[in-house]
């Protein structure tokens, strides 16, 4: 990876914005963090994700889109769309149990996985083949896309390439990634484009003088991560989009969170600091600005409706009406269900992922 980055950043003349250096880290299709063949979540991996506590996240989902499924008048087709689907974990605990267990939901249910990674998309068709319910995969979801269903985003936007910019006594600047003694160092230049102007000053209260403004607070602005909201909402003609993420909205931001940026390195379950670390060896991710959708949907009439609550919150009011019992539905004795309580608690708990992620649903023709 550092030789791609480096032939990069003398060719555009010494520096390139984190955006791009992040976008080459992740996604280069041969080196990128998500495309090297290095086993990434789980144990033995460098995090986990919901997905990766068992069946319970799935099942409590499950329970969701068929609930989902039923509040449209049963459509003969729901799609569910899984962007970045990953190594398909999610589906893999998910599509058999509708299958086994849902039966006139699964008759409608088809899954799409949209998955850069072109060696995870076989990976997923493989494995769900046999699984009851017709699966698709696509490298992107498509302009023209019209989905009655769910658009289901976990763990999707944190990964979009982001920009870092820093406020210093004379305006905002670009914290860009140069080269020096043979490895990428930070450098700071006049932002690319006006629009990041514009949206870093949404960091700060409206109103707030630039003298009282505090040197060195952090904007991370996601132009891929508004683009990809606006095409998310164009698609989805009835439904739900369904984001699943860690993040913050702009009040909670002027109020002081993450005041100097919120983007991280995770590596074998640890955070690092250093984000030009082992490029492309390690996860880079930040924070979701949560108000990018509801600014996507400003315009929309009828604009869809929103709800924006914990993870904890959200899985409860999913799990209530049978009080969980599909998550301990086929545990065979009393320690089996022991393991299984303790991989809900730790979806639900706040001290555990119940906090860590935020949930946004906007819901469409409901």
């Amino acid at each position: 990876m550092l030789p791609i980055l480096r032939e990069e950043i003398r060719a555009t003349g010494g520096a390139i914005t984190f955006a791009r250096f992040m976008e080459l880290c992740l996604y280069h299709p041969e080196h990128g963090y998500y495309n090297s063949l290095r086993t990434k979540l789980g144990k033995q991996g460098d995090f986990y994700t919901n997905m990766h506590l068992g069946p319970v996240y799935a099942r409590i989902l499950a329970q969701h889109l068929a609930t989902l499924w039923n509040s449209l008048g049963c459509p003969t087709r729901f799609d569910l769309i899984e962007m970045g689907a990953g190594d398909g974990q999610f589906a893999r605990e998910l599509l058999p149990w509708v299958s086994q267990r849902m039966p006139e939901f699964a008759a409608a249910l088809h899954y799409t996985a949209v998955e850069q990674s072109a060696r995870q998309r076989e990976s997923i068709q493989a494995a769900l083949s046999n699984c009851g319910i017709p699966v698709h995969s696509l490298a992107t979801l498509p302009d023209e896309a019209q989905i009655t269903g769910c658009i289901f985003c976990h763990e999707f936007f944190d990964a979009l390439p982001v920009h870092i910019l820093v406020w210093r006594s004379t305006g905002w600047l670009e914290r860009c990634v140069g080269w020096q003694d043979d490895r990428p160092v930070w450098v700071e230049r006049s932002p690319c484009s006006p629009a990041l102007l514009a949206e870093a000053n949404k960091r700060f209260e409206q109103g707030l003088g630039t003298e009282d403004r505090e040197e060195g607070w952090q904007a991370e602005v996601s132009p891929a991560s508004a683009d990809w909201a606006q095409r998310l909402e164009r698609a989805l003609t009835r439904g739900e989009i369904l984001v699943v993420d860690y993040g913050y909205t702009l009040e909670e931001w002027h109020m002081g969170r993450f005041r100097h940026g919120s983007a991280m390195g995770y590596r074998e379950h640890q955070a690092i600091n250093d984000l030009l670390a082992s490029p492309g060896d390690q996860d880079l991710t930040a924070h979701v600005c949560f108000d990018i959708f509801l600014e996507a949907t400003a315009s929309q009439s009828p604009r869809p409706a929103v709800r924006y609550r914990s993870q904890s919150r959200f899985l409860m009011e999913a799990g209530e009406p049978d009080q969980f019992a599909t998550v301990f539905a086929d545990c065979p004795d009393e320690p089996a269900r022991l393991k299984r309580a303790q991989q809900l608690k730790s979806l639900i708990l706040p001290e555990g992922m119940g906090s860590t992620f935020q949930v946004l649903q906007l819901r469409k023709g409901l």
